[in-house]
């Protein structure tokens, strides 16, 4: 395979330069759905949904001054966002408070603009993109309002483009992608939406090419990877598409990431529907998807669920990682030039969901659904993560709060 994605790595000095100009943004926000279906929202759910009441608006206050650096994380029990800071040398995170984010058992994607002031959530029940300004002294959300998506749209998965003028959203039960733009305030305007036949069917993950020129989505229903050309107004043109198992057929794609070259696509999918596999494909002119090969996450599970790049600067390495719900681990490969070598895999979780790295690569964080915490990884020689702990969403501890995607600040 390494011939192959030589082959097809292309030089496109645009790209390239927007890729250092944009420094570490291209890490981890690649958080990804499962497509069962449950009532209409919820898709990310790799067991039955939990039904919970909904919690207050906001619990509890700020815990003091929060070390440099933000994670947020999406309880999709409660209807909540949990709000962390961040140690930048060791690693650990400090619960701020929550807020309310909508309707329990809803919350589900989440991004953050690229100059990290606002944050977006998605609720997959009450079918709301919330807004939130961040308090760059206390990292505090203050929400600044919402945009409807539509009736049983179930919004999944959010992806911002490079400049932070556009917003997409993908409808795990609308057949669509919504378009939105955002104002200098952070609110957003309806752009219209994407749809096609037969090929946005149940669309899950979605991520910006670091150029701006593009958006990528894994569509679990139609079992395809779509190209999407981002237009001069943000709104999205069909530039192609591609069987996620390329010669093997349509898979179950979910998670997606984009190497920070701009040169390849990373897909978690289910395989055949028994073995977890990472997918490659090469981004050829006008951003057309050539499937290169896929890899399998050494999980016998039809949950291989989201990916995370970290590039450590340390060790001049790329390391791509893999949650596994199935059986509660998380893989992780080596990456040179698009071609992946599985390294081994770290143990010990419990329906592990959404995935990010700090943009040092220093760092690999995972929402644990099963426990109510977000694990914590330092990124070893070779990518071999090693824990630097576990940190409840929720004060007092919710086993059953259901973190189910991150963002991080970088």
């Amino acid at each position: 395979m390494g011939g192959a994605g030589a082959a097809y790595r292309l030089s496109r000095a645009g790209r390239a330069a927007a890729a250092v100009a944009l420094g570490g943004l291209w890490t981890g926000l690649m958080l990804l759905s499962l497509g069962g279906a449950s009532c209409g929202h919820q898709y990310f759910l790799d067991g039955p949904e939990v039904t919970r009441t909904p919690r207050g608006s906001a619990t509890p206050g700020p815990t003091g001054s929060p070390t440099p650096g933000l994670v947020f994380a999406s309880n999709s029990a409660d209807g909540t966002l949990s709000e962390f800071s961040r140690d930048p040398v060791a690693g650990a995170l400090t619960l701020i408070g929550t807020v309310a984010a909508g309707a329990a058992n809803g919350p589900t994607g989440l991004a953050l603009d690229p100059s990290n002031s606002f944050l977006y959530a998605a609720n997959s029940a009450d079918h709301l993109i919330r807004a939130f300004s961040i308090d760059s002294a206390t990292g505090a959300l203050t929400a600044i309002g919402s945009a409807d998506d539509g009736p049983a749209s179930s919004p999944q998965r959010i992806a911002i483009d490079p400049t932070g003028s556009f917003l997409y959203v993908t409808n795990g039960a609308g057949a669509s992608i919504s378009q939105y733009t955002i104002s200098g305030a952070g609110t957003l305007n309806a752009n219209g939406a994407f749809t096609a036949n037969g090929v946005v069917v149940q669309p899950m993950g979605i991520a910006a090419a670091p150029g701006g020129d593009a958006v990528y989505v894994a569509d679990f229903g139609s079992g395809r990877v779509l190209s999407l050309a981002i237009q001069a107004d943000g709104s999205l043109a069909l530039a192609g598409s591609v069987a996620s198992l390329g010669p093997n057929g349509a898979g179950q794609p979910r998670g997606i990431a984009v190497d920070p070259s701009g040169d390849f696509v990373y897909v978690a999918d289910s395989g055949n529907g028994t073995n977890g596999v990472v997918s490659v494909f090469a981004v050829g002119a006008g951003d057309i998807l050539t499937y290169l090969a896929s890899n399998p996450t050494a999980a016998q599970t039809r949950a291989t669920f989201d990916l995370a790049l970290a590039g450590n600067a340390a060790g001049g390495a790329l390391y791509l990682y893999a949650t596994n719900g199935g059986l509660n681990t998380v893989s992780d490969f080596l990456v040179s030039t698009g071609v992946l070598s599985l390294q081994g895999s770290t143990g010990g979780l419990t329906a592990p969901r959404g995935i990010g790295s700090d943009a040092n690569g220093n760092f690999v964080y995972v929402a644990n659904g099963g426990t109510g915490q977000i694990f914590g990884y330092a990124v070893g020689a070779g990518g071999a993560l090693s824990s630097i702990g576990a940190f409840n969403t929720e004060r007092p501890a919710n086993p059953a709060s259901a973190p189910a995607y991150l963002a991080i600040a970088q």
